[in-house]
């Protein structure tokens, strides 16, 4: 917590305002560019799965009973 200055504010609860909505803010910025990562790659991840579940799918045998 060494980027707020409690001398800045002085009431305990507004100190914990400003904190809630900073890491709101890091937060909301860490799933945009989490969002953005998955749009980028989404149609690599898409053959990726369908891959794997094509692979998976063939080496499943059912019981004959």
């Amino acid at each position: 917590m060494s980027r707020f200055d409690p001398n800045n504010y002085p009431d305990r609860l507004d100190f914990e305002a400003y904190a809630h909505r900073v890491r709101a803010e890091e937060l909301g910025e860490l799933f945009h560019a989490a969002g953005a990562w998955v749009m980028v790659r989404e149609h690599e991840l898409a053959d990726r799965l369908g891959k794997f579940a094509a692979a998976h799918s063939h080496t499943h045998w059912h019981s004959k009973h």
